[in-house]
Parts: structure tokens; C-alpha cells; sequence
């Protein structure tokens, strides 16, 4: 008896070490930091002690084998070295903590709880943050990310403890899939709408279009894929009609009685072709990274931490031209887009390999065998193009979920068969 109330207490512990772990993760990961640092960089040589005693230390001789080759030839060409070196070093720190993300999400069962528990912690913090964004600036600022929003207003978006309200919203992806994938499995409908609230509310209250606009895709792309459950299973296709009804009216609404809200104006902006931040995270973004990589190699890039020395010439001739304008924040300089960043950092050649990678990985581990994994791979492959970082972790996280079967509940072949499982 004695031995299984230490077992207990053992398991007890572990559930909650692993909650604390990814509420830092979710919630308070740069709390209190500046210039972009977060936790998971700091708590890199703990990460590796980690990953060593797992047995996975071997793991990350794979992607250092990849980078070297680019690195050796960055160091040839020229480059500022402190920036060379420090740029390494985070990018190292951002491999180690998606290869400990990998280890986690591949090793440890109950992630059901976690995901659950992060989703009501999200919720309450959002019912705090509502009331501060009536408050003054200093106040709102705690919960809230304000930036401009079109051409002539700014918004404040929800961003809870995160720098930035795209961030906080990317960060809830993997949760809100989820959450929307399991509706269907739920028979109250109470219980349904509970959900949609639960997941739908703080992302919408983000106004975080990429990360909208993406699921948006993402949901009808994976009706097409799977359009003969909708001939064949009534309950899919009145769960999928309802969603396609929903969206299609909310549109039509806010167009036709709302066309001055400031939300429809930026929608417009964005098929207009005139909104900066869109345009500034997709084709400016190429445009810019394939002058940075010109400037050293186009087919190699400019290396690690160079292009943000040498962004700043390229925006200034552009200003001084009357475009990118929009490009300056404050007095740094930033390619906004994971892909264009690749390009300028590694050039054609580094773009190309990490396309291989994402196939290789995708027929590698299935990907299309599981409703959740496809869904998150169509959003981080399409998200890639419009936005994130090349050290941004969550976004690799979004890929190790995609890429390892953390919830076989959701596999094409065995979801029916296991619906009575889920509720």
C-alpha cells in the first residue's frame, strides 16, 4: 500500500511538472524578458542534460550536419562575427528546444489533460483581460498589443502576456484544432457551443489574420479532402454545413450593414492588395530577402544575424524610393516571413533543403493518415508564406505536432470506430 501511494504521488508530480512546463510555455514564456528572449533559451542547458539522459543527444547531429556546410562557407564570404556567433547560439537553443518538444509530445500519454487545462487557463485570462481594455494605455498594455491596424486607425489586439498578438494566437493553433476537431465527437450541443466559445473567443479577439485566414483555408481544404463523408456521414456534413453557413453569413453581414468597421476595411485592404502588413509579410518580404542574399550569394545567403545588417541599407534606399515605407519599427529592421528569412540567411539552396525536409517528413510520418496532423500541416505549411521567424519555436512546435501521432483518436482509418472513446 505504502509503495503505491508513493507511485501515486510520483505520478502526481510528474502530471504537474509537465503542466507547469507548458504553461510557461504558453503563457509566460517572455515575461519580464526583452530583445525577443524567451525561457526556452535560457533553460537550454537544462534542455540538453534532458535530452541526453532520454537517450536523443545523438538526435542533434542531424540538423548541425545540415547548417555547418552553410556556416563554413557565411564564414569564408565574410561576416560580423559577434552577430555570426550569437545568431548561432539561438538558433542552436531553438533546435534543442524543438527536438525536447519532440521528446515530450512523443513520449507522454495524457496530453488530453494539458490541452484541457490550457484551454480553460487561456479562457480565465482572457475574462481578466477584457476589462483592461477599457483601461488606460499602461494598463491595457498588459494583456493587449496595439499597432496599427489599416491605413488610418490602430486596434488593440489581444496578446495576454506574449510580445505580440500574431504570436499569441499562433501559440493557440494546436489547441483550437483540436478543440475543433473533437466538436464533432461531443452529442450535447451545449457542450459544443461551450467549446467554440472556449477556442473561438480569444483568437478572435487577437484579429490575428494570418492565423484566421489560414484556418479558414485549412477547414475548407480538409472538406474537399474528405467531401465523401459528407455523402456518407449526416452528422459530419451538418457539422461542416453549419461552420460554411456561419462564416459565409458573418461575412456577408459585416460587408453589407458594417462596410465603415475598420475590420471590414482591413479585409478589403488585404483582396485590394493595398494593406502593408499583408504585403509586407509575403511579397516584400521575397522581394527584400532576395536582395539581402544577392548582396553575399544568392544561392547560399548572406548567413546567420547578417541580414539584419544589412536590411537596414536595403529599407532606407526603398524609403527613399517611397516604398516599404511601412518597414521601419523604431529603429529595427526585420524580415517578417520564415520562408523570405530562409532565403536571405541560406539562399536558394538552404530554401530548397528545407522544403525537402517538410516532404520528406510529411510522407515519412504519415501525415494524411491523421485528421489533426493533416490540419496543422496545411496551416504551418501555408503559414510559413505569410509570416513567423526562422527561431520562432512555436512554430516548429505546430510542426512536431504535425509530425509525430500524438492523438491517434483523430487517425482517417480508426476515428469512427473510436468516437465513443472521446466523449
Amino acid at each position: 500500500m505504502e509503495a503505491r501511494v508513493q507511485n501515486n504521488q510520483s505520478f502526481t508530480l510528474k502530471i504537474s511538472l509537465q503542466k507547469l512546463v507548458a504553461y510557461v510555455y504558453f503563457f509566460f514564456n517572455s515575461v519580464g524578458l526583452k530583445g525577443g528572449l524567451l525561457y526556452t533559451n535560457l533553460l537550454t542547458p537544462f534542455l540538453l542534460i534532458w535530452i541526453h539522459k532520454k537517450g536523443f543527444i545523438k538526435k542533434l547531429v542531424i540538423p548541425l550536419l545540415i547548417i555547418m556546410p552553410f556556416s563554413v562557407i557565411h564564414y569564408i564570404m565574410g561576416v560580423d562575427l559577434k552577430t555570426f556567433i550569437i545568431s548561432h547560439v539561438l538558433f542552436f537553443s531553438s533546435i534543442v528546444f524543438v527536438l525536447a518538444a519532440y521528446i515530450y509530445l512523443a513520449n507522454y500519454k495524457s496530453l488530453k489533460p494539458v490541452m484541457k487545462s490550457i484551454l480553460v487557463f487561456n479562457f480565465v485570462l482572457v475574462l481578466i483581460a477584457i476589462p483592461f481594455y477599457f483601461m488606460d494605455k499602461p494598463f491595457q498594455q498588459l494583456f493587449w498589443y496595439t499597432n496599427k491596424f489599416t491605413d488610418q486607425s490602430k486596434i488593440s489586439r489581444l496578446s495576454l502576456f506574449t510580445f505580440e498578438a500574431s504570436y499569441y494566437s499562433l501559440l493557440l493553433v494546436p489547441i483550437v484544432y483540436y478543440y475543433l476537431l473533437k466538436i464533432g465527437f461531443y452529442k450535447s450541443i451545449q457542450k459544443k457551443i461551450q467549446i467554440l466559445a472556449l477556442t473561438l473567443i480569444p483568437l478572435i479577439l487577437s484579429m490575428s489574420f494570418g492565423i484566421i485566414g489560414g484556418t479558414l483555408i485549412v477547414f475548407l481544404l480538409m472538406i474537399w479532402f474528405n467531401r465523401y463523408l459528407l455523402v456518407t456521414n449526416r452528422k459530419v456534413f451538418f457539422i461542416l454545413s453549419s461552420l460554411l453557413a456561419i462564416t459565409v453569413l458573418s461575412l456577408i453581414t459585416l460587408f453589407l450593414f458594417f462596410s465603415d468597421n475598420i475590420l471590414v476595411a482591413r479585409i478589403g485592404n488585404i483582396f485590394t492588395g493595398t494593406d502593408t502588413s499583408y504585403s509586407g509579410r509575403t511579397s516584400e518580404s521575397f522581394q527584400v530577402a532576395w536582395e539581402i542574399a544577392s548582396k553575399k550569394s544568392i544561392w547560399f545567403g548572406s548567413g546567420l544575424g547578417q541580414p539584419k545588417l544589412l536590411l537596414p541599407d536595403i529599407i532606407e534606399q526603398h524609403i527613399r524610393n517611397n516604398t516599404l515605407w511601412h518597414w521601419k519599427t523604431g529603429d529595427t529592421y526585420r524580415i517578417p516571413n520564415t520562408l523570405a528569412e530562409t532565403l536571405a540567411i541560406f539562399g536558394i539552396i538552404g530554401l530548397v533543403v528545407r522544403l525537402v525536409i517538410i516532404f520528406y517528413l510529411f510522407v515519412k510520418t504519415k501525415v494524411n493518415t491523421n485528421y489533426f496532423r493533416l490540419s496543422l500541416f496545411l496551416f504551418i505549411f501555408i503559414y510559413q508564406f505569410t509570416g513567423s521567424y526562422i527561431t520562432n519555436v512555436v512554430e516548429y512546435v505546430i510542426w512536431v505536432f504535425a509530425f509525430t501521432n500524438v492523438f491517434p483518436e483523430f487517425d482517417v482509418n480508426g476515428s469512427t470506430s473510436k468516437q465513443k472513446t472521446l466523449t
